[in-house]
């Protein structure tokens, strides 16, 4: 599973699932670059030098895609992984009352630009080869959730888009893949839905497992996606769900 050697970007670095994988990345010896938008302060223990660069993009249109992949490539002279982990949910609120705007944003942020990266990456890998990894969640082939459905929609796209992707890409030798996160204790739930401990506590029970995942748990399954030792993996979606839905 090591990983050393590679130009890897790293795109929503300050997210709370990324956490350990900043950390694993910071300490390997890769080039790497982490894009935030507004959330600087979670970076700020990441000196920059000769391995590390901070990029800052609001990634709201495809020129912003293009753009922040083209900028890491400038830097790093190329781009062997694309990581993307970037999301975002406008309102949480039940599916009915969900308004066109707020649908129109969860599926941009969520399922178009993850696109426009992806494509703008592999542009790059295809001399070289490469990996792309983007983000579902376990829950999108389950119907998402009642809060959560214009997300949840997105991400059951970005699992048609990355077999697609992985079936034309095969020939460059560029992989492609997702991870899809199950119950992961982030703001999204403590702050953003405001969930109780007893409902965070009713969720987790649902869990076969009965606890929520870890950060390390999911770099450990983003840096073995990576890795040598997953090269003959394409196509897939990769639940981290501690047995959620069986």
């Amino acid at each position: 599973m090591k990983l050393e050697g590679k130009r890897i970007l790293l795109v929503g670095a300050s997210s709370d699932l990324a956490v350990s994988l900043n950390d694993m990345l910071y300490k390997s010896d890769n080039l790497v670059g982490l894009h935030y938008n507004i959330n600087e302060k979670s970076l700020l223990k990441y000196g920059e030098g000769k391995k590390l660069k901070k990029f800052q993009k609001d990634l709201n249109s495809s020129s912003a895609c293009f753009q922040l992949v083209d900028d890491f490539v400038s830097w790093s002279g190329g781009i062997d992984c694309l990581i993307q982990l970037s999301g975002d949910i406008k309102n949480p609120v039940y599916w009915e009352n969900l308004t066109e705007e707020e649908w129109s944003y969860d599926l941009s942020v969520n399922l178009i630009m993850p696109f426009f990266l992806a494509q703008r990456a592999v542009l790059h890998m295809k001399n070289n080869g490469g990996r792309i990894l983007l983000t579902s969640t376990a829950s999108a082939s389950h119907g998402g959730g009642s809060v959560s459905l214009a997300y949840g929609v997105a991400k059951a796209g970005i699992e048609c888009m990355i077999k697609g992707m992985a079936r034309d890409c095969a020939k460059h030798n560029i992989l492609v893949n997702a991870i899809a996160p199950g119950f992961f204790l982030t703001k999204f739930h403590t702050e953003k839905i405001k969930r109780t401990q007893e409902q965070l506590q009713e969720r987790i029970n649902l869990i076969p497992l009965k606890r929520a995942g870890t950060t390390v748990e999911f770099a450990g399954t983003v840096m073995y996606l990576l890795s040598e030792s997953a090269s003959y993996i394409t196509g897939q979606v990769i639940a981290i769900s501690g047995g959620d839905w069986l």
